[in-house]
């Protein structure tokens, strides 16, 4: 009975230790929030978000692109206010980025949960306007593959979740 109470003395005196020194110190807790999923499957959310999820097929010409020739410079990860050449968007995805654009008119809140998305994965993603004319409101893009949205919802953010979870690292000029 007494080696059990030195014990939990040991053990509540260093939780004391520990909590002091995250008071004092900061936690360095540099975590992004980002929006829980709330669905599991990437075709469920999809589906749910009014999504269109799209694989090319070989030499189909996708907007937004999709892949683009190799050897171009690919767009760094990042959040960009102005819209981002395609090429440089095709490299990027045969590089294992994925790039998230959207509209130019979307609101406020819709680009912070973007810039959120962006922040959690920021060597990653790419998020831009888009410039290409999308009918889409929100489209997402791997190499040969598209996630498009219609509309910019709490339910389509799922999609783009599990999306980049499946797709990211995927290209075939990943290193």
């Amino acid at each position: 009975m007494r080696l059990l109470m030195y014990a939990v003395g040991w053990l509540a005196g260093v939780g004391l230790l520990v909590a002091l020194v995250l008071l004092v110190f900061g936690s360095g807790d540099d975590s992004v929030s980002v929006p829980p999923v709330r669905e599991t499957e990437l075709a469920d959310a999809a589906v749910r978000g009014r999504c269109e999820l799209r694989v090319a097929r070989t030499g189909e010409r996708l907007n937004p692109p999709v892949d683009g020739p190799a050897g171009v410079a690919p767009a760094k990860p990042g959040f960009y206010d102005r819209p981002v050449s395609s090429p440089a968007l095709a490299a990027a995805v045969r590089r294992g980025i994925v790039v998230i654009q959207f509209r130019r008119d979307l609101d406020g809140r819709g680009k912070n949960s973007l810039k959120s998305l962006q922040a959690a994965v920021p060597t990653g993603t790419i998020v831009a306007p888009n410039g290409t004319n999308m009918r889409f409101e929100l489209a997402v893009t791997a190499y040969r593959r598209l996630l498009g949205c219609p509309r910019f919802t709490d339910r389509t953010l799922d999609a783009v979740q599990l999306f980049r979870g499946r797709f990211l690292g995927s290209g075939p000029d990943t290193t």
